[in-house]
């Protein structure tokens, strides 16, 4: 990644999204807006003094532990309840291209009446589309999502698969949509082995173990994944670790435990995990299951099996498919794939992260007019 910034004169481009303390999308923006701040001279995010209250947070609450990221051209003046913030973001004459990162409905009036601003003043905006369709989808959560496309220019999404659903329900016109794959996110990895990872979760060393990783949400089939674990279990011993918070009510996940007698075979690590003991689980674990029976994105999670270079499983949904090693068309499929990759040699995907290129690239075009 190159390191120097430009230095001629050149439109300032305004990031929105999230950044630590803040949960949502904060280990992707903090990637991204990294890598190209680097390279653009004019270039600034804006994020959240109060992103949206913890009543519409399913996961709890909205902040971690985590240390903020500071830098001169970070700055904090968005509110959820604060109309005046949306304005001065909004009508800020110094940026000519907005680029927001779209994830959470709740955010849908301050982002429309950003764009709306922004647009009257002749800026550009750009979205990127991190979930196609919100995960929990009814009447107002699919409204309040197609509401902020509209009120868009261009879009970013993550795959070819995105790009397709999104051109096709949307009614988008392709030429409107840039893929540019997740980025590769994650800590410098220490090397730690399988034993180690073990060890460091407190776990025997000579385990053969499943990853389950990240919020727990019905539409991600931890449910069909314990049961999948427990056939497993008919043939050889085999483990499964449960990683992260539980946005459902964990009693039905427990009874499940409880019915089939894995007790001794799931071991629960329940809320959020700092960043500095990723490696460990991914490290632990001979496979990472993402079970996701519906997905409108790419995963985060998928990408952290690649940077620590744990072997994957995933379903052909949104965009798995590019990101995982071993794609099941079904749960027959997916159990199958999970005995092989346990119990034999799989090869490793090869990741190339040109995410902040292509969205240096992409601001390039957009900044001169075009798109194409």
């Amino acid at each position: 990644m190159a390191s120097q910034k430009r230095t001629e004169p050149e439109p300032t481009v305004q990031m929105i999204g999230t950044l630590p303390p803040w949960k949502g999308i904060p280990a992707y923006c903090k990637e991204i807006f990294q890598g190209i701040d680097q390279q653009l001279e004019s270039f600034k995010f804006t994020g959240w003094t109060d992103l949206y209250p913890a009543s519409l947070y399913p996961g709890g609450e909205p902040k971690t532990d985590e240390e903020p990221v500071e830098a001169d051209n970070i700055e904090r003046e968005l509110s959820w309840y604060n109309p005046l913030s949306w304005i001065s973001v909004g009508l800020d004459s110094d940026v000519e291209l907005i680029h927001a990162q779209w994830w959470s409905y709740p955010l849908a009036i301050p982002y429309v009446s950003i764009f709306t601003l922004g647009k009257l003043r002749g800026k550009t905006v750009l979205v990127t589309v991190h979930n196609v369709e919100p995960h929990e989808q009814n009447a107002l959560t699919r409204f309040l999502n197609d509401l902020v496309y509209r009120f868009a220019d261009e879009y970013v999404v993550h795959s070819e698969a995105n790009k397709s659903q999104f051109s096709r329900t949307k009614g988008v016109d392709p030429d409107d949509i840039h893929v540019i794959a997740h980025p590769t996110i994650g800590p410098e990895p220490e090397g730690l082995t399988n034993a180690d990872g073990l060890e460091r979760l407190g776990l025997d060393t000579s385990l053969n173990t499943i990853l389950f990783f990240g919020n727990i949400r019905e539409y991600k089939g931890l449910e069909s994944l314990i049961r999948m674990t427990d056939s497993l279990n008919e043939d050889r011993a085999v483990d499964l670790i449960v990683a992260g918070k539980c946005w459902d009510d964990w009693t039905d996940y427990q009874e499940l435990i409880d019915a089939r007698g894995l007790d001794d075979r799931v071991h629960r690590y329940q809320g959020f995990i700092p960043e500095d003991q990723l490696e460990a689980f991914f490290a632990a674990a001979d496979v990472v299951a993402l079970p996701y029976e519906h997905f409108d994105a790419q995963s985060g999670v998928a990408g952290l099996a690649n940077h620590f270079g744990t072997v994957s499983v995933g379903y052909d949904v949104g965009g798995l498919a590019e990101q995982v090693d071993l794609v099941a068309a079904d749960r027959t499929e997916f159990e199958q794939l999970l005995r092989t990759a346990l119990f034999a040699e799989v090869e490793k995907r090869e990741v190339t992260d040109d995410s902040v290129a292509k969205h240096v690239d992409l601001y390039d075009r957009l900044l001169d007019g075009g798109s194409s």
